[in-house]
């Protein structure tokens, strides 16, 4: 039988083992999803200096082990105001899990939109494209083609409105495209 001293010893190492795995839980990092916004910015910022960068989605998640994660999609956009900008949907998981991330997503890129199948326009980047390069805009193309000349995009219900203007041209176009990639119309205006 165990003396006295012996019981009093295994009970203070069974409080201290309970103390140190309460510790450890405490102590153990919780994942914020400030801390994954704050992660995916940093480095889309220093892997695409210049571009705009926009989250989409954060979606909270749990891993096999019943962790915590956040998947995170994020728009980076090159040359934004230009005839053909880029734009991709880059996926994380913050932190990093065990498992391969989804590759990145081309949207658009080399100045083309629906070249294949089925055309939607669900973006402003795709409207963009669509209003200089699609039949019945070859002015407008041209116009894109001069100096000093920048887009501008607004999203409607069922279409996008793509103005296209020059601080130093005397007109400028009004393109509106369906969003299920047509050209509605295409209209030149001389500035007064």
């Amino acid at each position: 039988m165990a003396t006295q001293k012996e019981l009093i010893i295994l009970i203070a190492l069974i409080i201290l083992i309970v103390a140190l795995v309460k510790i450890v839980e405490f102590i153990k990092v919780d994942v914020v999803e400030a801390d994954a916004s704050k992660f995916v910015m940093e480095d889309l910022h220093s892997r695409y200096s210049g571009a705009d960068i926009e989250i989409i989605t954060i979606r909270e998640l749990k891993n096999d082990a019943d962790e915590k994660y956040f998947e995170i999609k994020a728009r980076v956009t090159k040359n934004y105001l230009t005839p053909c900008p880029e734009r991709m949907h880059i996926y994380y998981n913050y932190p990093v899990q065990n498992f391969v991330a989804q590759p990145t997503e081309h949207i658009t890129r080399n100045c083309e939109v629906c070249a294949e199948g089925t055309c939607t326009i669900a973006f402003p980047e795709e409207a963009i494209i669509a209003s200089h390069t699609f039949a019945g805009t070859e002015d407008v193309h041209a116009y894109t083609e001069k100096e000093a000349v920048y887009p501008s995009v607004s999203e409607g219900e069922e279409q996008w409105t793509v103005t296209w203007d020059s601080p130093v041209i005397t007109e400028y176009y009004v393109v509106v495209v369906s969003k299920s990639g047509e050209i509605v119309s295409v209209e030149e205006i001389q500035k007064e």
